[in-house]
Order: C-alpha cells, then sequence, then structure tokens
C-alpha cells in the first residue's frame, strides 16, 4: 500500500509518516527541497512539487494533505495571509484533481484547523458545526475545505480540523511553557475561552487512523474530549511545574505582542471528538491533566486549581 504525504517534513507530519510505515504503508514524503528532505530522512522516498506529485498521488489514491505554510512563521501581512492561503488551496486543488486520474477508489485525508469553527464561546459544537469565515485563519481553512471537496467524486474524504497539538519538541506547547519554566505562569486573556487541545501521540494516532478506517468521512474533529478552558490549562501546567499562576495578560496586550495569529488563542472554540468517540477511537491523553503530565514528565497534580486562586 502507499500514500502521498505532504507536509512529511514538518513535525506533524514526521510523526505521521512513521506510524503509517509501521502500519504497513509505503510512504511517498512530499516537499519543496525533496533533496534536504533525503538527507535528513533517508529510508523515505521524496518527491517535489513538480509533476512528479500529480504522477505519484494517481498512482497511489491515497493522501495525506498537511502541507501549508506555517501560520505562526512571521506576521500576518496581506501578503502572508495570501501565501498561506495559496499554499493550502492551491496543492490541494492539485491533487484532488490527480486523484481523479487513479484506477481505484481514492482516500484523501486533508487537514483543516479549529479556527473554521469560528467563536463559539460556552457552545460545544461537533463536526455537524458548519464553516465559519469570521476568523481569518477560518476563512482560509473554510477554503482549503472546499478545495478538498471535488475528492468524494473519486472516494473517501475526510477533513481532520487539527486543533491545538501539544508535544515537547514542537507546535504551541514549548512557546506557552516558556513563563513558567521561568518560574511564573501567565494565563492569556480572560482565561474563560475554551482550548481545542490535542496531545501530539493522539492527533499522530487519529490523523493515520483516518487513513485506515472508512468509519472516517466529512469533517473530524482533531481534539482531545477533554475540554479544558485556557485556564485549566495554565492551573495544570502551573501545578505540574510546581510554579505559582498569579498574572494574566490582557487580550489587548497578546493582539499586540502576536498580532493577527492571537485569534488562535483568544477566541473560544469548544469542540467535541464526536465522529472520533463514536469510531471507538483510545485517546491516549483525554484529559489535560494527563497530557501536560506526560510532557512535563510528572504525576498528574492533586490539585491543578491551587496555583489559580489568586486570579479569581
Amino acid at each position: 500500500m502507499e500514500i502521498v504525504v505532504t507536509g512529511a517534513s514538518g513535525w506533524l507530519g514526521r510523526g505521521a509518516c512513521t506510524r503509517l510505515e509501521d502500519r504497513g504503508w509505503t510512504v511517498v514524503g512530499v516537499s519543496r527541497d525533496p533533496d534536504q528532505a533525503h538527507r535528513r530522512f533517508p529510508q523515505r522516498l521524496w518527491i517535489g512539487l513538480g509533476p512528479e506529485l500529480e504522477e505519484a498521488v494517481a498512482r497511489a489514491g491515497a493522501v495525506l494533505n498537511l502541507a501549508g505554510r506555517n501560520v505562526l512563521e512571521q506576521s500576518w501581512t496581506h501578503e502572508f495571509v495570501e501565501a498561506m492561503r495559496s499554499s493550502r488551496v492551491e496543492l490541494t486543488e492539485r491533487i484532488v484533481s490527480a486523484l481523479g486520474g487513479a484506477a481505484r477508489d481514492t482516500v484523501l485525508v486533508n487537514a483543516s484547523g479549529y479556527p473554521v469553527c469560528g467563536d463559539t464561546g460556552d457552545h460545544e459544537v461537533d463536526e455537524t458545526h458548519p464553516a465559519s469565515r469570521d476568523l481569518v485563519v477560518g476563512a482560509i481553512d473554510a477554503d482549503w475545505e472546499e478545495a478538498a471537496q471535488p475528492a468524494t467524486r473519486s472516494g473517501r474524504l475526510a477533513l481532520a480540523r487539527i486543533g491545538i497539538v501539544l508535544g515537547e519538541d514542537g507546535g504551541a506547547f514549548p512557546v506557552l511553557r516558556q513563563p513558567f519554566d521561568q518560574g511564573a505562569g501567565v494565563v492569556l486573556g480572560s482565561g474563560a475561552q475554551w482550548m481545542p487541545w490535542i496531545h501530539y501521540t493522539d492527533a499522530v494516532r487519529l490523523l493515520v487512523e483516518m487513513v485506515d478506517s472508512p468509519a472516517y468521512t466529512g469533517v473530524v474533529d482533531v481534539v482531545a474530549p477533554g475540554a479544558a478552558r485556557h485556564e485549566d490549562f495554565a492551573g495544570a501546567l502551573a501545578a505540574a511545574l510546581g510554579v505559582p499562576c498569579t498574572t494574566r495578560v490582557p487580550a489587548e496586550q497578546v493582539q499586540t505582542s502576536l498580532g493577527g495569529a492571537a485569534e488562535l488563542l483568544l477566541p473560544s472554540f469548544r469542540m467535541r471528538p464526536a465522529v472520533a468517540q463514536r469510531a471507538g477511537f483510545d485517546f491516549g491523553y483525554p484529559t489535560i491533566r494527563a497530557a501536560i503530565a506526560d510532557l512535563t514528565h510528572t504525576t498528574q497534580p492533586a490539585d491543578a486549581t491551587a496555583s489559580l486562586t489568586s486570579l479569581s
């Protein structure tokens, strides 16, 4: 079994490729610089973004599409927002077109992101929640999902609305924990906003399960079942590291520091992985306390709220 993986040299893609190979798949990695990717991961076949992409996709008939410019790569100028959109949408359009020429039923697991849900406040949403264009990246994700839709003509399409992936060596977690490592935790904004998180290991496992299992079709929320507010995350991290968490950073200050990217942390995204739960997916880290304990190599704190008492 052969599968084409875009974004294969990225943080999430690397883990997904390894697990796919462990499950018996032959991975063809796609990279903007296939020579450099081969030097880093010589055990894997690499191709670039030329016509060899369409050839590989039509031959394999299976794609895990994780490609796209990193949203935290730079400030969100108009030009960069367009680059984020084109790096997702245009590549997806090419993939979908190539899948149409495959000689077998196809499968496309296409990434999207939690901002496509818009600010949900305290209202819990699942995969039936329609795409929203209220946020900058949400609009990009909506375009991305729309570009993937024609893949249903040739086979199965699963849209992975990926939450904030928490891992030790990449993603948002090392950045979010910096003030805690310096001795004092912080809560961003009100702290009441819901954070659509998932442990890195569970994210990788669920993405590969989406490739393997026909139970996953349409939108799939790639988030943990144990919803957490940002203050829950901060309290669990502070308790695990044994530091106080007595400071709130006002939303205005977060916006000044992060610019457009503040919309990834300040709105409320209360998402539930209903599709994965119905399919019987076994989350290894279903609660924020379990995830934090693993990522900090500590035991789960008895009272993760103790360090937040001075903020109430």
